[in-house]
């Protein structure tokens, strides 16, 4: 992830630079910094929907990409808008603190920006990437005020390297600190089910953020708009086609009655037990609780991510 965010960096320096080269020698010094605020939070967002995630075994919709692509640009280019009464009130009087504070907006207001659409699902993306942005861009812009004037191309390549390594590095470490769960697979009254998935002691990661279907229809995957939906297959006969629903949100894991399995017909037919309790909407899980889904047995284990 950190050499997602250097990369992103290096290509908007590399952008940037060659855009004001077109520009006339009069243009405004802050046009070439809200350009290239603007083009560093749209590519940050791209690249660490697009690629980080895949790193971490997940995937993401076009839409997502270009969404989260979009509101990272936005910040970006709200960052550049603010540079310009920065420079006009401590450009003259404190140049070198102008441009270190200039750098720590920007990467404070786009590693704010890139945190905010998993504000629902994980939040911890938010203070995590608001720092990793607010200390990249610091560093950044200590990096340029201080060795700008002697190799100025060189410098500020680096420092946008160095403010996207720590945004993306911000991004990487929320879900590393937050818990995860397990489902493990006990045993099945199903024939099937038991050959299929008892010799093998199968277990299902369960992260946050993501939602799982449990059911016996086949394998398939399903994503949404910034959501994450799996399908666990389960081989047995007694099980709905969509039986249940696991989700984790906010550090927390539960189980739901898909939509269905969940009327009249479906309560009477399709079983759903939790620590021995009939589950009729959702509940929360908790560890080495005992799930019963038709006639397959299934444990959950809440785990830190030191067990992984």
């Amino acid at each position: 992830m950190c050499l997602l965010g250097g990369t992103a960096g290096l290509l908007s320096w590399a952008l940037s630079a060659a855009i004001a080269a077109m520009w006339p020698p009069t243009a405004l010094t802050w046009v070439s910094d809200l350009v290239a605020s603007t083009i560093f939070g749209l590519l940050v967002g791209i690249l660490v929907v697009a690629f980080g995630d895949r790193l971490q075994s997940e995937r993401s919709s076009v839409t997502w990409v270009v969404v989260v692509g979009l509101v990272t640009a936005a910040a970006g280019f709200g960052a550049g808008l603010l540079q310009i009464p920065i420079a006009d009130n401590l450009a003259a009087a404190t140049p070198f603190a102008a441009r270190v504070v200039a750098w720590l907006v920007t990467g404070s207001l786009i590693g704010l920006a890139l945190g905010l659409p998993w504000v629902g699902t994980n939040r911890l993306r938010v203070p995590y990437a608001l720092t990793g942005g607010l200390l990249g861009g610091t560093l950044g812009g200590l990096l340029f005020a201080g060795l700008g004037s002697r190799v100025p191309d060189l410098v500020q390549a680096f420092a946008f390297m160095l403010m996207g390594a720590a945004v993306c590095f911000g991004i990487a470490l929320a879900p590393v600190v937050m818990r995860y769960g397990a489902l493990l697979f006990v045993s099945s009254g199903d024939a099937r089910a038991q050959s299929k998935l008892g010799r093998s002691k199968r277990e299902w990661e369960v992260k946050q953020g993501h939602s799982y279907v449990l059911g016996n229809q086949g394998e398939d995957t399903r994503r949404g708009l910034g959501a994450r939906q799996d399908e666990i297959f389960i081989p047995d006969a007694a099980m709905a086609p969509q039986h249940a629903v696991v989700f984790g949100r906010h550090g927390r894991f539960y189980i739901a009655r898909h939509p269905e399995a969940a009327d009249q017909a479906g309560l009477a037919r399709y079983v759903l037990r939790v620590r021995g309790r009939t589950i009729v909407r959702s509940i929360e899980l908790r560890d080495a609780d005992d799930i019963l889904l038709g006639r397959t047995a299934l444990r959950f284990a809440s785990r830190s991510a030191e067990d992984r």
